[in-house]
């Protein structure tokens, strides 16, 4: 299978940078599949899991925030706030996460920051979903 290499940077660091065969990302419009030779674009993105396929056929799962993803010949670059790993993803963090988060909104306090609270609910709940749902499903063919 063909391959082309993807890059994802946050603020922080690059979280991924190597070859792969496609990549599943949450775009503002929905899921959006890129495979090698893919049409240029660029779109947004918004906070949801990224699932990569490496060259080798490996699966791993990438948790991210808002951002955009350019598209070339052959090469993918995203620009996140925020991009995880999902061996970096402690689920006891995303459940004490997503219950802060439910507080603040739930308060309705004069200083809450509303889009805050908001997206560091979402970014609990894709953790969540990473761990629990995506990770356990993978099939012996791809730890």
């Amino acid at each position: 299978m063909k391959v082309f290499r993807l890059e994802v940077i946050t603020p922080e660091r690059t979280v991924f940078d190597g070859d792969v065969q496609s990549v599943t990302l949450p775009a503002e419009d929905g899921a959006m599949s890129v495979l090698a030779g893919h049409a240029p674009l660029v779109a947004t993105l918004e906070i949801g899991p990224a699932k990569v396929v490496k060259a080798d056929g490996t699966k791993s799962w990438l948790m991210l925030g808002d951002g955009f993803v350019e598209v070339t010949h052959n090469h993918v670059r995203v620009l996140a706030d925020v991009g995880e790993p999902e061996d970096t993803i402690d689920l006891k963090r995303a459940e004490e996460s997503e219950r802060r988060a439910r507080e603040r909104l739930k308060s309705k306090a004069g200083d809450l920051d509303l889009v805050r609270a908001e997206a560091a609910l979402a970014r609990a709940l894709v953790r969540k979903k990473i761990v629990r749902d995506l990770r356990p499903a993978r099939d012996s063919r791809h730890p």
